[in-house]
């Protein structure tokens, strides 16, 4: 109860205060919230796992031309067949290729963000279902019926996840399909599409340019690496073979393109973009929540200083140290709890803000929500510097003589410790200014 009566006088102490009050709660709270936020976008672009299964073997393999200037040339049907026959260090491909459908028989006839894939994508790239099945080995062929799977966004949030939907009939472009499953949450690499159907779903797919096109370059390169194999052997494998298939097809490979071959984790090649920005972002909000910190701490231990005559006289009409102690911790308290708490409430806005920033670099910045455990860590932190603003401070022992000037004379202990955030505070922002400038 005691502590308690203490809580009341710090708020009505602070009251009076209005400024500092509101400087350091809106300080704290944007500290904290930031931080979260940017936290939490991190950990969920960078390092979080893929839901995929068995990650560490599953690889994407880019061709490029980077003598015209493509970083990505993808693949045709021709030269996937040439690496499926002559590739041994990676035990299975997956195909992708981005269409646009207009899709008929769910609501309105809309135009519809799609994907054409082969019986094995699914499999290379370790998803599962929610429910109903996934496109496989017996979707494969030009006799095989029409089948898609909607993916887990469009499901939900166009379908209101309705179960209900398995087995409907749609119309896509001139074929038609039967939904047969929804696909799990899970990253939309290399595009976010609202369906994936076989191939026979797609009269282009089915054409002799697609088939035997050699240029016609529209797939997208998926592997799964073979026990026992590694990254660096697989490179050197694509390598070897790219340029013997580069120097059978000369007419399909001009010199000037300068036709090259890689692979990278998957992991690596969604997040590549965006590491670099999010990187410099973290370190910047942790530079810029030290140095908010600071300026909370030496705008207490300030207000502190000048109310030191009115400690003495506390003390000197018998309050203990405990009982200045606790009245320091009570006002500390009110403020780096009021702080917290709106850091919390504020997180979740700049986590949406902060992942339409990320999702211009990566497509796992999508439907990214706040961390809330990062969230507790940023109010754990504003108690203990609620514990450590209340213990600093140097207490007096008895009532201050004023000096000639009529001023509250500073102890030395507690002016060296402002100068100590100061200083923190300074070096914060010689860091930040330089990794500024280094950017």
């Amino acid at each position: 109860m005691t502590f308690l009566r203490d809580l009341k006088i710090a708020a009505r102490s602070l009251a009076r205060a209005r400024g500092l009050s509101l400087t350091v709660i809106a300080t704290l709270a944007l500290g904290i919230g930031a931080n979260a936020a940017i936290f939490s976008v991190v950990r969920g672009v960078l390092l979080k796992p893929l839901v995929n299964r068995d990650e560490s073997r599953l690889i994407y393999i880019r061709q490029s031309a980077q003598g015209i200037g493509t970083d990505n040339a993808a693949f045709s049907v021709p030269e996937i067949v040439d690496l499926k026959e002559r590739i041994k260090t990676v035990s299975a491909f997956g195909d992708f290729s981005q269409i646009g459908f207009t899709m008929i028989g769910l609501g309105d006839a809309r135009t519809i963000r799609a994907g054409v894939v082969s019986g094995s994508y699914f499999e290379v790239m370790g998803l599962k279902p929610v429910i109903g099945r996934l496109i496989d080995a017996r979707d494969d062929g030009k006799d095989a019926p029409g089948v898609a799977v909607l993916t887990y966004r469009f499901w939900t949030e166009s379908l209101k996840s309705d179960p209900a939907v398995l087995g409907k009939v749609i119309r896509l472009g001139t074929r038609s399909a039967t939904i047969i499953g929804v696909l799990e949450p899970s990253v939309p690499y290399p595009a976010e599409t609202e369906l994936i159907a076989n191939v026979v779903t797609s009269p282009h797919h089915m054409s002799a340019t697609m088939v035997q096109g050699r240029v016609h370059r529209m797939t997208e390169l998926f592997g799964r690496l073979a026990p026992g194999q590694t990254l660096d052997s697989a490179r050197a494998e694509l390598k070897a073979v790219h340029a013997s298939i580069v120097s059978q097809h000369p007419e399909s490979y001009p010199n000037r393109a300068n036709f090259g071959i890689d692979a990278r984790l998957l992991r690596d090649q969604i997040t590549a973009r965006a590491q670099t920005v999010l990187w410099v972002l973290l370190a910047a909000s942790t530079l810029i929540f030290v140095i908010a910190c600071s300026n909370v701490a030496n705008l207490v231990l300030a207000r502190t200083v000048r109310r030191e005559s009115e400690l003495s006289v506390r003390a000197a009409l018998g309050a203990g140290t405990g009982a200045l102690r606790r009245l320091l911790l009570a006002e500390s308290l009110v403020l780096c709890g009021t702080g917290a708490l709106l850091g919390g409430l504020i997180a979740r806005p700049m986590v949406a803000v902060l992942a339409r920033y990320a999702s211009r670099f990566s497509v796992r910045a999508l439907d990214l929500t706040v961390d809330f455990s990062l969230v507790w860590v940023g109010v754990a932190l504003a108690l203990v510097a609620a514990f450590i603003l209340a213990f600093v401070p140097r207490l007096p022992v008895s009532v201050p003589t004023a000096s000639s000037t009529g001023g509250v004379r500073i102890t030395g202990a507690t002016n060296r410790r402002l100068r100590v955030f100061a200083t923190v505070q300074i070096a914060a922002c010689f860091l930040l200014l330089a990794g500024a400038g280094c950017c």
